[in-house]
């Protein structure tokens, strides 16, 4: 391997086990249990050179991984144990054309820096992650939601066009006019077609945002759990809101489950009735005010360096399903609390609207392959997160979600609450995304792979991510 390198002129990019930034790079993964320990870490710096190591690797023997940001937290997702990784953190840069009113964001990015560069030097925005640390590459290529999802949809559907260096190392563009079989496969289809080495999306002018978390104590979760249901009711009246609700167990906040809520304003006015209720709920923390998208981002970053599960479901926007999986988590903690150290771990119950003004959006931007618009109702997006401090206390966590997950999906199924889709960046590895797409999709993407890769080399030689190869119908 290392004489491919040589021979292409790459050896500059390599960097190896034993040295300080092979070292820096595995340790600075989002979640302490994906970093695997590659022969080889490559990291190019132009599209050029993703063109060169694409067309080495396709050459070697072994599989090889890809990583962008490095957020994604179940393993195997962007690393590799025994083969090569392809690191494009060194790919960060952010451009804006005055003309086409485009940013062009690098798959490396961060979206905290793509928000500060944007506001500080053009005062426009995108529609991108609402946690600053996550990266560009698999949110976008993933889906992407975002506090802006009510406006414009999500964020893959906000790209105009994406750069892709394919398996043969050829570079394209793939919009809705060149290639556009791809630019709508890769609109939720992840790494299944090609490396996307620039992401050119539409912007919208910057302005502050209102909002923030809100912490109530657990007993207020039965009221706030109606106001969720609501809130996603009527979404379409008040595209400029977004609301989330979880129900946790932080003790870096309080020693017992308590019910924290994000409540934006895009549109940067506090006025109006969408939060008005949900402000008169007591609590015991509060840091809502006006802030800029980069504040935003900034301010509610989760830690790094944590053993992380996580797993996710989509539910008929109905309350009953909300109380039933906090009244679950509450019986979660209180095992953990008897099998782990109190300290040692956090549980996130999450819930997020995902109403079907979305997936109208999408269809007016192009379309998508991620399905969203077969389910004809509003509905919520539902994930468990469990972090712990230790691998030993990441299986325990593990073996407990799992059994929750089940449980609760057995429940929505008898209730006829449950719906078949899952959101790829906020699944366990075993949820199978790209499955619940259903059939049109998935025979729309191993299309396009199959026209943009026929030697299948994403599918066999890149082992990181979700393979369509792998759906079992």
């Amino acid at each position: 391997m290392r004489g491919l390198f040589l021979a292409a002129g790459l050896q500059d990019l390599a960097i190896f086990p034993g040295s300080t930034a092979y070292m820096d790079r595995q340790a600075s993964y989002w979640a302490a249990n994906v970093p695997l320990g590659p022969k080889y870490i490559v990291q190019p710096r132009t599209t050029e050179e993703v063109a060169l190591v694409v067309k080495s690797l396709a050459n070697a023997e072994g599989p090889f991984a890809i990583r962008s940001g490095g957020h994604t937290q179940w393993v195997g997702s962007n690393d590799v144990h025994d083969g090569v990784t392809i690191d494009l953190g060194q790919m960060t840069g952010v451009t804006y054309d005055e003309q086409t009113k485009l940013a062009s964001i690098q798959p490396g990015s961060r979206w905290a820096n793509v928000y500060q560069e944007l506001l500080s030097e053009h005062e426009v925005c995108v529609v991108g992650g609402r946690d600053g640390n996550v990266g560009v590459g698999g949110f976008l290529t993933g889906g992407g939601n975002s506090f802006f999802a009510g406006l414009y949809g999500l964020g893959c559907d906000n790209v105009a066009n994406f750069e892709v260096v394919l398996a043969s190392g050829e570079i394209i563009n793939a919009n809705s006019s060149s290639h556009a079989d791809l630019w709508i496969a890769l609109k939720g289809g992840s790494g299944n077609f090609g490396i996307v080495t620039r992401f050119d999306m539409y912007t919208f002018p910057a302005r502050n945002m209102w909002g923030g978390v809100r912490i109530a104590m657990r007993s207020e979760g039965d009221g706030l759990a109606q106001t969720m249901v609501d809130f996603t009711e009527s979404n379409y009246k008040d595209p400029q809101a977004a609301f989330m609700l979880s129900y946790d167990y932080n003790p870096a906040v309080a020693p017992i489950v308590c019910v924290t809520h994000m409540i934006v304003s895009t549109n940067g006015s506090a006025d109006g009735s969408t939060f008005e209720k949900i402000q008169k709920v007591p609590a015991i923390l509060e840091d809502v005010k006006e802030r800029s998208m980069a504040s935003m981002a900034s301010s509610y970053r989760l830690p790094s360096g944590r053993q992380q599960n996580w797993f996710s479901l989509t539910f008929k926007n109905d309350v009953r399903i909300i109380k039933h999986a906090s009244e679950m988590h509450d019986e979660l903690v209180e095992q953990l609390l008897t099998l782990l150290p109190s300290q040692n771990f956090t549980t996130s119950c999450l819930f997020q609207p995902m109403p079907i003004l979305i997936a109208q959006h999408s269809t007016q931007r192009g379309g998508n392959v991620l399905g969203l618009d077969q389910v004809e109702e509003n509905a919520l997006l539902w994930s468990i997160q469990g972090s712990t401090q230790t691998a030993e206390e990441h299986a325990i966590m593990r073996e407990k979600l799992m059994v929750y997950v089940a449980t609760l999906k057995d429940f929505a199924v008898s209730e006829s609450l449950d719906l078949d889709w899952r959101y790829l960046n906020y699944v366990d590895g075993t949820q199978d995304p790209l499955k619940s797409y259903g059939l049109r999709n998935i025979g729309y993407m191993r299309a396009v792979a199959a026209r943009y890769d026929p030697s299948g080399m994403f599918q066999k030689k890149v082992v990181s991510g979700f393979k369509i190869s792998n759906i079992k119908l």
